[in-house]
């Protein structure tokens, strides 16, 4: 018998809800990053800045996609 591909269990939906909120800053951050790359003032952009925007577009990934990474 064919055994199904996706039988990994997804998030529920109101778990996806509170990362996705909280993803929020991590995004609008993310999004002053790139607009002071467009500016050509990128010097001012910290290690920790851009580390914390990449953690809240990988939350956003999780909350659209539901998937369980741990």
């Amino acid at each position: 018998m064919l055994k199904p591909i996706n039988t990994q269990q997804k998030l529920t939906l109101k778990i996806r809800i509170l990362i996705g909120i909280i993803a929020v800053p991590s995004l609008t951050l993310a999004a002053m990053i790139v607009s002071m790359l467009i500016n050509q003032t990128a010097g001012d952009v910290s290690f920790f800045e851009v580390l914390y925007s990449l953690v809240g577009v990988f939350a956003m990934y999780i909350a659209l996609t539901g998937k369980k990474f741990f």
